[in-house]
């Protein structure tokens, strides 16, 4: 590993002055690759202190010459079975991050002189580690006060990239499928990781949403992971990316699950063939947005009403009050 700190001539140089360019060179599996990471500068009191984040993990020091030795202790505190982390998960009340790192099919997530947890599906890591986290007392009562956020490695920064939406599978009797999509670094495709490889579509009006469930349900159902194509669904759109993906569907009125009315699609005009059907739900707490997918608008139905069963989800009809 070769770390270098490079001058900011950028118009941001004020509040980053320096970039830290860490070349792997056999370290890990990532030989070859360089990351420039950002080096901020503020003030402590009286004193000018630099910061560094890799993997969401921050040092800082005083002396700019000091960073390649300050980056390469994290760094080496961070490299398991020769790999960076994939992704991290956040505890945000509790402040803890714990790395997630990818092998093969398999993701494990690491804790601190604790155990470590493994398994080909990220939801089920995730379950793991924050069922011992909340065992432990690390997140409190276990449902009630803390939970587990995941967040991407950017892998030309180092730093967090949050999820744009999550692939989801949730069937009664079958093993979840769950996985973050992000965005490239560049803003030319959207990816995740799926059946043990990295899956992704170019970003295109919107259409790359379906592109990339279409892609990896096909992925997950060769690997006998999947039964239907339609049950793995795109979850929790930022509102941006529901926008853009809504203005290449055509509208096809609305459908009602369990006394909820959602808006119903098609996407005839991204796809003169592969037609599928999609339910809006709104999720207003989260101000983000959920697709259910079909062959018609029953199968739809019958996907969004498998998910509000699950989730105990139905319209609460209030009486009217009498002269109103």
């Amino acid at each position: 590993m070769k770390i270098t700190v490079e001058r900011n001539s950028g118009a941001d140089s004020g509040t980053i002055p320096y970039y830290a360019r860490i070349e792997i060179v056999t370290v890990t599996v990532d030989a070859g690759s360089v990351f420039q990471v950002p080096v901020y500068a503020a003030y402590v009191g009286q004193q000018k202190m630099y910061n560094l984040e890799i993997c969401g993990f921050r040092v800082e020091t005083g002396n700019p010459q000091d960073i390649p030795f300050v980056a390469e202790r994290l760094l080496a505190g961070l490299i398991n079975m020769a790999r960076l982390p994939s992704y991290v998960f956040i505890s945000r009340r509790a402040g803890g991050i714990y790395p997630v790192y990818t092998v093969d099919s398999e993701v494990f997530a690491t804790t601190p002189g604790g155990p470590v947890f493994r398994q080909v599906e990220l939801a089920k890591v995730r379950e793991y580690l924050g069922d011992y986290l909340h065992e432990v007392g690390i997140l409190g009562e276990k449902g009630l006060s803390d939970k587990l956020h995941v967040r991407g490695v950017n892998m030309k920064t180092l730093g967090l990239r949050r999820p744009v939406f999550y692939l989801k599978k949730r069937v009664p009797g079958q093993v979840d499928f769950w996985a973050p999509v992000f965005e490239s670094g560049d803003g030319t495709h959207i990816y995740t990781y799926a059946a043990d490889a990295r899956r992704e579509a170019p970003i295109k009006a919107g259409g790359e949403v379906l592109a990339l469930r279409s892609l990896v349900a096909g992925v997950l159902l060769a690997d006998n992971r999947l039964k239907d194509l339609y049950d793995l669904r795109p979850d929790r759109l930022f509102p941006a990316y529901w926008q853009r993906l809504q203005t290449a569907l055509e509208p096809a009125g609305t459908i009602a699950v369990n006394g909820i009315e959602m808006p119903l699609y098609s996407n005839a005009s991204l796809y003169s063939n592969g037609l599928v059907w999609i339910g809006l739900e709104t999720r207003h707490d989260e101000n983000r947005y959920s697709l259910f997918v079909g062959k018609d608008a029953e199968d739809v139905r019958y996907h969004a009403a498998q998910d509000f069963q699950r989730r105990n989800l139905k319209r609460v009809y209030q009486p009217v009050a009498a002269g109103v």
